[in-house]
């Protein structure tokens, strides 16, 4: 409100400045301590990082200079300290730098992560892309060969499950060696019968597949494979005749001949 009065017929006024304001006609300087600065700047950033309370607290309790600045912004200018409400209990200190490099390690974590997955991801994809391909080629080659080549070797491959699940140690790597012996023994006929070599003048001639005469193949059947005719059976024994006469493949007389460039042997 103005006041005036009459002086020697001059009118002064008179007008208070107001509370909390710089005055008009004059710049003041800001003398709030550094200290005090930097620690509204920490209150302010723990704003930013969840640290609501820690502002609130300072804003009411009537202390530092928020309690001037953003206290009477906030609640206007009571003339005094205004109470602390009764719903904040927890005062929590942040440091901005400990916060920042918190939130920054965590975010490098977060992206190590992240890359490792996509590594991972990436393994596993070309892992998959790798067999994929292999089975598709393998598919092609198979469907590539005569019908005469794929029964054969269905039946060699039958023959070596059984084989395996008696003890003998054989793989379908084996696969080609059995089929190159049966091509050259009995050009893939189960039912072929030798009746001009030795074996036949001693009147045991060899038979099947792989050309076992009784006495070999009686003594290296297996349980339920009994018929020298069948393809499975006659296969089993000549291949487990081959591994106690020979020791396996390695040392098979007609397929060290032809490693050699020679021509087939019996064995």
């Amino acid at each position: 409100m103005a006041r005036h009065s009459k002086t020697a017929e001059r009118t002064v006024y008179t007008v208070p400045k107001a509370v909390g304001q710089r005055g008009t006609h004059r710049v003041e300087i800001d003398r709030t301590p550094l200290g005090s600065r930097v620690s509204a700047i920490a209150v302010a950033a723990s704003v930013l990082t969840g640290g609501t309370a820690a502002a609130a607290f300072a804003v009411t309790s009537g202390s530092g200079p928020l309690a001037n600045g953003l206290g009477q912004a906030a609640f206007g200018d009571t003339g005094g300290a205004v109470a602390a409400p009764a719903a904040i209990e927890t005062v929590r200190t942040v440091n901005p730098g400990s916060e920042v490099g918190r939130l920054l390690e965590f975010e490098q974590l977060y992206a190590s992560q992240s890359f490792q997955q996509s590594i991972t991801l990436a393994q596993a994809g070309f892992a998959g892309r790798q067999q994929a391909a292999a089975e598709q080629a393998a598919a092609e080659a198979e469907a590539r060969k005569p019908p005469h080549q794929r029964q054969v070797e269905g039946w060699i491959k039958e023959a070596i499950k059984v084989l395996q699940a008696n003890g003998t140690a054989i793989d379908e790597s084996s696969v080609d060696e059995i089929y190159l012996i049966i091509e050259k023994e009995s050009g893939g006929n189960p039912n072929a019968v030798n009746n001009w070599d030795s074996n036949a003048a001693r009147g045991t001639p060899s038979k099947g597949l792989m050309q076992c005469i009784d006495p070999t193949f009686r003594a290296y059947k297996i349980a339920g494979y009994d018929n020298i005719l069948d393809p499975v059976s006659n296969i089993i024994a000549g291949v487990r005749y081959t591994y106690d006469r020979y020791g396996g493949f390695g040392n098979h007389p007609g397929l060290v001949s032809i490693s050699v460039g020679g021509g087939y042997q019996g064995y």
